[in-house]
């Protein structure tokens, strides 16, 4: 049962799931120059964008997994382009505040969104294991957000400033919770820290109970997202939030691509336009990749990061830059929420794919 552990192989999950935010982390810490960082922050933000699009074509190019959900498939994402084109009015009126708590609701959901991918990869694990016994599943979730208590207690009163300047959309709101952290500081910090370690031995615990530590993809995740995770109290929050960024988008493009070259390795009965696309996987992912993310690239910065010396241009009264902007807070909000019902590694259809 061991050799059938890994989701793709040993090199590509311990590259892509366990330890892919060193890919961009080394680099950043490294090469300091502006150049450098410019091309690798366009680099994350491009595949962040990228990878929020991957599960489209799997729904509506599938119509299998179309009619499995049609209402929510078709309304939802109604609702949010009907908020992307409204939302430029709203932030130059008195309703502002609609614009900045939809934006807050996307970063809060963005952050839960981004561990429980995680988690549900540790699961993937669990389920490949072939052990009638699985650690429980709140097992997981305590390893993953043990850490979120100690950065509301530490960063955000060490890196105040930088709350402020770099979420400016929601400063009003975010800034009264890093004042008050910062006078609980010194009540909270210890608790916050052996929250961690507890949480640490629990899993270890579980992992020793249910399969004697022989779990090597469990136990190679749960280190590389600790450490990816720990190491946010030591290195520039901007630096890791991209190296989380760069990490769940590699993840997600990773994962989706060996469950789609699974799922239609063969043709399929319904005969999906997906599987047709798929026949030469290599092309079709490239050109749907850079298809995304070279035009958002140029809509969010030119004028800025791209060509800095040009103009942003204007549509509509708003910039192209802002609308760009709008796109991606909706379109990750369909993001969140189809991936919340269609990657339930619970479910007997996605199990059926999570081996070659």
């Amino acid at each position: 049962m061991t050799a059938n552990r890994w989701h793709v192989s040993r090199t590509v999950d311990l590259t892509a799931y366990a330890f892919s935010w060193l890919i961009i982390l080394v680099p950043l810490e490294l090469l300091t120059h502006r150049d450098a960082q410019v091309v690798m922050l366009l680099l994350v933000v491009g595949l962040t964008f990228a990878h929020r699009h991957f599960t489209l074509p799997y729904v509506y190019l599938d119509r299998e997994t179309f009619d499995a959900h049609p209402r929510r498939f078709t309304w939802f994402p109604v609702v949010m382009f009907a908020g992307f084109l409204v939302s430029p009015v709203l932030w130059e009126s008195s309703a502002r505040w609609l614009v900045a708590g939809v934006v807050m609701i996307a970063g809060g959901w963005n952050v839960w969104h981004v561990y429980m991918q995680k988690f549900g990869v540790l699961r993937m694990y669990a389920a490949k294991s072939g052990s009638a016994i699985e650690s429980p599943r709140w097992v997981d979730r305590l390893l993953l957000f043990c850490w979120v208590p100690l950065y509301l207690v530490w960063l955000g009163p060490s890196y105040r400033d930088q709350v402020a300047s770099s979420f400016p959309t929601v400063e009003r709101y975010a800034l009264p919770l890093v004042d008050a952290m910062t006078r609980l500081q010194s009540f909270l910090l210890v608790p916050a820290i052996g929250g961690v370690v507890i949480s640490l031995g629990v899993f270890l615990h579980f992992e020793w109970k249910s399969q004697r530590l022989t779990n090597a993809p469990r136990l190679w995740m749960a280190l590389g997202t600790s450490l990816l995770s720990a190491s946010f109290l030591f290195i520039s929050p901007v630096r890791m939030f991209m190296a989380f960024a760069f990490s769940h988008a590699v993840e997600y493009m990773v994962f989706v691509w060996a469950f789609q070259r699974r799922r239609y390795r063969e043709p399929l009965a319904h005969d999906p336009a997906l599987g047709r696309v798929l026949r030469r996987p290599w092309l079709a992912y490239a050109v749907f990749t850079f298809g995304i993310t070279v035009p958002y690239l140029l809509v969010r910065f030119w004028g800025y990061l791209i060509v800095p010396e040009a103009t942003n241009p204007i549509l509509l009264g708003t910039t192209v830059e802002r609308w760009g902007f709008y796109w991606s807070v909706y379109q990750s909000l369909v993001h969140f929420y189809y991936d919340g019902f269609l990657w339930k590694m619970r479910s007997p259809s996605l199990r059926r794919y999570l081996s070659p």
